[in-house]
C-alpha cells in the first residue's frame, strides 16, 4: 500500500507525520548561511532536502477477533517524505513513559528508516551519527529518542548541526506561560498533558480508528490501554468515548508532570519557558575515526 505523507496518512502506526518545513541550526545560525567547513551542517541539510520511500510491516498484537482473510497483507505499508521527516516519525513511533514504550507497532518502520538514513549519511574519512529527540520539556517523563549510528567517542573532535521538524503537536508555549501565572505548576502540567494526549490521540482520527477495520482498531485499543497503564489510570476503548478517555489520560499524565516539574524547575514560569512539545530535534554529529 502506497501513501503520501499527511496528517492522516497512517493511523494504524500513529506516526505523527511532520510538516515540510525544516530549519538547520548551528550555534544559533540558520541553514541559509551554515559554516562552509562544517560537514555536520552539510549532512543535516541533506537530511532536510533528500526524500525517500520506506517500506515496512506493522507489528500487530496477537488477537483472535475480527481477523480478515487477508489480514497479513494489511500489515504492509510504505511511507514517503524527506529523510528528516522520516527520522522524526520514527522518533514519534518510539514514545516512552518513564523509559517504557507506549507501542511497538512501528518497530519495523523504525528499522527501515534507520537503514535508509545510514545509506544516505557519511562522507569519506568521517563517521556520522544521528540523535532524534522529542520531549515536551527537557527531562520530561514522557519522551522519545531514536538513534542512527554509533555515539562518537568521548575524545573525538565532533562537529554538530541540528534539524528541527514539527512533532505534529500544538505549540503549547503561550498557553503554558499563561497557565503558570494563573494556576502554577498544576496549570502548566495540565496544558502540556492535554497537548501531548491530544497529539498522540487526535480525537476524530482516534474515533475513526477504533471503529475501523483491522489492524487499526486493534492497534488503537492496545495503544490506549498501554498509555493508561503507564500513566496510572484505566480506560475502556470498547465502552468509553475518545473524549472521555483523553480526559482520563490527560488528568493522569498531568499528575506525573506536575510532580516532575516541581522537582526539576525553580518556578512554574521556568517550567513554562521550557515547554517545546511541538518540535523534534534531529542532531547530526560527525568526526574522524
Amino acid at each position: 500500500m502506497m501513501r503520501a505523507t499527511s496528517a492522516v496518512a497512517d493511523v494504524t502506526v500513529f506516526l505523527l507525520l511532520v510538516g515540510a518545513a525544516t530549519t538547520v541550526i548551528l550555534s544559533g545560525a540558520s541553514a541559509e548561511h551554515p559554516p562552509a567547513a562544517n560537514p555536520a551542517a552539510d549532512q543535516a541539510s541533506m537530511l532536510a532536502a533528500s526524500t525517500a520511500h520506506v517500506s515496512y510491516n506493522l507489528t500487530v498484537p496477537d488477537t483472535d477477533d475480527r481477523l480478515p482473510p487477508e489480514h497479513a497483507d494489511r500489515h504492509r505499508r510504505t511511507a514517503h517524505g524527506t529523510v528528516a521527516q522520516l527520522l522524526g516519525e520514527a522518533a514519534m513511533s518510539n514514545v516512552t513513559v518513564d523509559g517504557t514504550r507506549i507501542s511497538t507497532a512501528g518497530t519495523g518502520f523504525e528499522s527501515a528508516v534507520r537503514s535508509t538514513a545510514r545509506d544516505r549519511l557519511g562522507s569519506p574519512g568521517r563517521k556520522t551519527s544521528v540523535r532524534v529527540r522529542w520531549e515536551p520539556y527537557p527531562g520530561a517523563p514522557i519522551s522519545s529518542e531514536y538513534r542512527v549510528g554509533d555515539r562518537p567517542p568521548a575524545d573525538a573532535n565532533v562537529r554538530a548541526a541540528t534539524v528541527t521538524v514539527p512533532s505534529g503537536m500544538e505549540n503549547a508555549s503561550a498557553a503554558a506561560r499563561s497557565a503558570a501565572v494563573s494556576r502554577g505548576y498544576d496549570g502548566v502540567a495540565t496544558v502540556v498533558a492535554r497537548c501531548v494526549v491530544d497529539g498522540l490521540f487526535p480525537p476524530d482520527r482516534t474515533r475513526y480508528a477504533l471503529r475501523g477495520d483491522y489492524p487499526a482498531d486493534v492497534l488503537m485499543q492496545a495503544r490506549y490501554e498501554r498509555t493508561a497503564e503507564l500513566t496510572g489510570t484505566t480506560v475502556a476503548p470498547e465502552h468509553q468515548s475518545t473524549s472521555t478517555m483523553n480526559r482520563r489520560l490527560t488528568a493522569a499524565l498531568a499528575r506525573q508532570l506536575r510532580v516532575d516539574m516541581r522537582s526539576r524547575f525553580d518556578s512554574p514560569v521556568a517550567a513554562a519557558r521550557a515547554v517545546r512539545a511541538s518540535e523534534i530535534r534531529v542532531t547530526v554529529r560527525t568526526w574522524s575515526p
